[in-house]
């Protein structure tokens, strides 16, 4: 899902078109805000999990990056 393709990337800024390939598929025909939305909900389960060393960054023009403190 959409974690694990940030995870497999940590520290690295990964664009909405990439995220959309990886996650949802090259044949996907929806709306790509929907990267947008589940990473509302990543970033909402981070929190109910109390990740605190992880953090969901926007990446401003280009997408978003997890980073890891403990890197």
């Amino acid at each position: 899902g959409l974690f694990a393709a940030l995870a497999g990337r940590l520290g690295e800024a990964v664009t909405r078109s990439e995220l959309l390939a990886s996650v949802w598929g090259p044949d996907f025909d929806g709306e790509p805000n929907v990267v947008d939305v589940y990473v509302g909900y990543v970033r909402s389960k981070l929190g109910q999990l109390g990740a605190g060393a992880l953090s969901l960054e926007t990446v401003r023009g280009v997408g978003y990056r997890l980073r890891s403190e403990a890197r």
